[in-house]
């Protein structure tokens, strides 16, 4: 905080004149001629201000903030005598002196009884709208829905005292057309509802300074506590979302080096693009059996000497058989007698009936067992509920909390206007723990006041089966001008190259084109005839490989390799328009993605 010259500030203080009488000149080296005399005079003559013991008062030397609290605590002695005006007036000094005044011993049981009444609102009101793809590759036939809307934020700031600071932000996304236009992880019955997207305190300890922005109070040393942003690097491309817990953070966020270290819950996590690592998923079972049913029709063919007509029939009843399976021990008696009935009904003998079955049973669990194309299927399935999981280690029940437990810590360090790094890391705990721990770097280089550079590394160290690796990403890029929502015409143009192997992309990301080219999801997705709804692409096209018997340890799924272009400007106080260009995109497969376009208007206010 700058400090005031002496006479400044108690000139400021002079509330009005009506509650004060006029005294006889206080200070040597203050005269009837001087600005200030009135204000001086009046607050020296009851018993405000003392002056120094030569009889001077020196109003050009700096104020420091406990003379001023003990200003603000002879002021409240007073509080009786003056006007409402004056009293409001001595309110807002006593809250913005709380900490001084307590030192004195001075308590302000007014302010005690108003904590709240030091809330400020800033309203976010967002309209946008992209092309949402079914299926984003160029080598398909897909469609998409033009996700056009609005979303609209209440934020809410409320400085307790001046070491206590709450905030709450309620938000609603509506769509424009019918369509869906919805947040990450919400459906279309979330349309026009409210959710209270944040709600967290912070207790700030040190000298408590005048550096205060709206999303954290004071920014430096800090414990926070509640739902809280959280960003990963620079960027934000790997996760950039909200955060259930307790953190604490050393130093100052915006200057110097700062150490934050977070644990709980992970709210942002793209669950339709995660669900299947986490939870399995349903009716593979029912997927395999048609699978190995078809495998089987050559079979039943040669060794059966059965017709094309009357293998598929069988076929049919092999992929029933292998459906009611709970246990894969049963299998091969579950085939055997449902083989067995159907012959007996075309006539044979039940002997013969039932020595074809049991061959036919045994050639099929040994391919279950030996089969690339089912055992991959096979080996991660549970017989129980018919569930795949792609990590036979980690079964998440559906119906818990589908937010991720997770412990995330970072350093950085700014030096403003020229530089700034980032360490960070995030594990992920409880039953999803093998699939995520990972650590990451981002740098920040101011090349001049316009022009900057940053680039980001991030490494998941956990081995994941689906492309039997330990994935990466990196993103690099340069912005040239500065955007800033308070100052009229400022810009920025920002090109990026983002690569994202599967398994470093956790949802929500600062990009609505980023999220639908790092994780994105087929809508319908149809494995051997059976609709398995909303599927990743990265373990849809995973699979429709291995049945397809086109697999290979070359092969790489899923990810996403592409450039992406932002232009960002204010035309007005409060207001920022936003445009967003996603180009040469492809997946690790080398598969080629549509361009995506995005435009949004933001306005703040108050």
């Amino acid at each position: 905080m700058k400090r005031l010259p002496l006479g400044a500030a108690l000139a400021a203080l002079m509330l009005t004149t009506s509650s004060f009488v006029m005294a006889n000149n206080a200070f040597s080296d203050v005269t009837p001629d001087d600005w200030s005399y009135k204000a001086v005079s009046q607050l020296a003559d009851e018993g405000v201000i003392d002056g120094y013991p030569d009889g001077t008062f020196k109003g050009n030397k700096n104020i420091t903030r406990y003379e001023m609290g003990q200003i603000v605590a002879r002021l409240m002695a007073k509080e009786d005598t003056l006007t409402t005006d004056q009293k409001a007036t001595l309110d807002k000094l006593s809250s913005d002196y709380a900490g001084e005044l307590d030192t004195l011993g001075v308590r302000v049981d007014k302010l005690e009884n108003q904590v709240f009444k030091d809330t400020t609102f800033l309203y976010d009101f967002r309209a946008s709208a992209m092309p949402s793809y079914d299926n984003i590759f160029k080598d398909s036939e897909h469609d998409h829905d033009d996700s056009t809307g609005f979303r609209f934020r209440v934020n809410s700031y409320t400085k307790i005292t001046p070491r206590v600071w709450l905030y709450g932000q309620l938000e609603t996304h509506m769509s424009m057309n019918g369509k869906s236009f919805t947040g990450l992880n919400a459906t279309d019955a979330d349309d026009g509802e409210f959710k209270l997207n944040r709600f967290f305190t912070t207790y700030h300890w040190g000298d408590v300074k005048d550096h205060y922005v709206f999303n954290k109070g004071p920014t430096d040393d800090n414990i926070i506590i509640g739902r809280f942003p959280m960003r990963m690097g620079v960027t934000g491309y790997t996760y950039d979302g909200e955060f259930t817990g307790i953190g604490v953070q050393f130093g100052d966020y915006f200057k110097g080096g700062a150490l934050r270290i977070a644990t709980g819950r992970a709210n942002n996590i793209n669950y339709d693009y995660t669900g299947p690592m986490m939870h399995g998923v349903a009716g593979m079972k029912a997927a395999a059996a048609q699978l190995a049913g078809t495998l089987a029709k050559p079979q039943l063919m040669t060794q059966a000497g059965m017709s094309a007509a009357q293998a598929d029939a069988l076929s049919k009843v092999i992929a029933g058989s292998i459906n009611r399976t709970t246990n894969m021990n049963d299998l091969g008696k579950n085939i055997t007698t449902d083989v067995s009935t159907a012959l007996k009904s075309t006539g044979l003998s039940d002997p013969i009936a039932t020595g074809t079955a049991s061959q036919i049973a045994s050639t099929l669990v040994s391919q279950f067992q030996t089969s690339e194309r089912l055992q991959t299927l096979a080996n991660g399935l549970d017989w129980s509920n018919g569930r795949y999981y792609p990590m036979s280690n980690v079964h998440m029940p559906w119906g818990e909390d589908e937010d991720v437990p997770a412990t995330f810590i970072s350093y950085k360090f700014v030096a403003p206007k020229q530089y700034e790094f980032h360490l960070y890391g995030a594990k992920v705990n409880g039953p999803v723990d093998p699939i995520v721990k990972a650590w990451g770097g981002a740098l920040s280089y101011n090349i001049n006041d316009h022009l900057s550079i940053h680039g980001e590394y991030l490494k998941n160290m956990r081995r994941l089966p689906l492309n039997n690796e330990k994935p990466h990403s990196f993103n690099f890029g340069i912005t040239f001008g500065d955007v800033d929502i308070l100052k009229p015409h400022s810009y920025a143009f920002t090109l990026d190259h983002v690569y994202s192997q599967a398994g470093t992309y956790f949802g929500g990301s600062s990009s609505d084109i980023a999220d639908q080219y790092m994780g994105h999801i087929y809508k319908h997705w149809i494995f051997n005839g059976i609709d398995m709804g909303k599927m990743p692409a990265y373990l849809a096209d995973k699979m429709n490989a291995v049945a397809a018997g086109t697999d290979s340890p070359e092969k790489n799924y899923g990810g996403a390799k592409f450039n992406l272009a932002r232009f960002e400007y204010v035309p007005m106080k409060g207001l920022k328009l936003k445009a967003e260009y996603g180009f040469r995109a492809e997946d690790m497969g080398d598969r080629k993605m549509e361009n995506v376009w995005y435009i949004e208007a933001q306005a703040f206010f108050m």
